[in-house]
């Protein structure tokens, strides 16, 4: 029963209780990065300062024929209207090895999250099935397969696959200063090159264990990574990384915070994915 149970856990992508944890000493920086599939590397680090941070980020090889970023397109009945489900759901539905919520929602339906509107930007297989909000920055991929960010108010000409954010953190190396409240956050970047594509989450909302980040810091975090560019995506209870676990299906690599339990995903109206080519090496 007790195998069942945390089966039935980690299909739902619930996380085990925190003090099962072993993270990496506090303040080292972040641990070399690992290979978690193809194209896809995986690093952690813990902060003390200036509060109790855990920290989880990918970097994923845009070079590598294998890898192709996604966004999976939502089931909705109206523009910008979609479905809400777990990460986990959509990383099994869609065949993704990884990924990460993306654009902010508001829910649409009562109960909550049975439907969500998004507020900004999804774009699928060159699809816009979700208008970009004129004050809110977005990510993208043009068709070429190269990031961009594309600022508020600005047209986003060609677009292969594209979500919303809130506003540029890190542009052309610099560091936006912006010190809003300190939560769990979500953030994607990518380097200089346009080589790397980084994703960066950092837990919030748990006293003693992760307290959050501000935008300002989460644009340091991406640029200590390697990261050039870098977006604050939808955050709070909706910030999750998850990853591909062979007959589970998914994992959480992170710990969302809840009023519940700190440690289990909040659906979501979209996510930025990784998928395997099938012709990949």
């Amino acid at each position: 029963m007790v195998f069942l149970g945390l089966g039935i856990s980690h299909w739902w992508g619930v996380r085990l209780p925190a003090f099962l944890e072993s993270w990496p000493a506090p303040d080292t920086g972040f641990e070399p990065w690992r290979r978690l599939g193809v194209g896809v590397e995986y690093a952690r680090a813990s902060l003390s300062q200036p509060r109790p941070v855990k920290c989880h980020a990918l970097r994923i090889d845009l070079q590598n024929p294998a890898v192709q970023v996604v966004v999976p397109r939502g089931r909705g009945d109206g523009e910008g209207v979609a479905q809400a489900l777990l990460p986990t759901s959509w990383l099994r539905r869609h065949g993704l090895i990884v990924a990460m919520n993306a654009t902010p929602f508001t829910p649409y339906q009562i109960p909550p999250f049975v439907r969500t509107h998004l507020q900004g930007l999804a774009v699928s297989a060159g699809e816009q099935w979700s208008p970009p909000v004129p004050n809110l920055d977005s990510f993208v991929l043009r068709p070429d397969g190269q990031p961009a960010l594309v600022p508020a108010m600005t047209n986003t000409g060609p677009v292969a696959e594209g979500v919303g954010g809130f506003l540029i953190v890190l542009s052309e190396g610099k560091v936006r200063d912006e010190t809003l409240e300190v939560d769990s956050a979500t953030f994607v970047g990518f380097s200089a090159d346009h080589r790397w594509l980084y994703w960066l989450v950092a837990d919030g909302g748990q006293p003693g264990y992760s307290e959050g980040v501000t935008p300002r810091e989460g644009g340091v975090l991406m640029q200590q990574l390697g990261a050039a560019n870098a977006l604050r995506l939808d955050g709070g209870g909706s910030s999750a990384l998850v990853a591909s676990d062979g007959w589970f299906g998914a994992r959480l690599l992170n710990r969302p915070r809840s009023p519940i339990y700190a440690g289990i995903c909040r659906p979501v109206g979209n996510v930025l994915g990784v998928r395997l080519r099938s012709s990949g090496p």
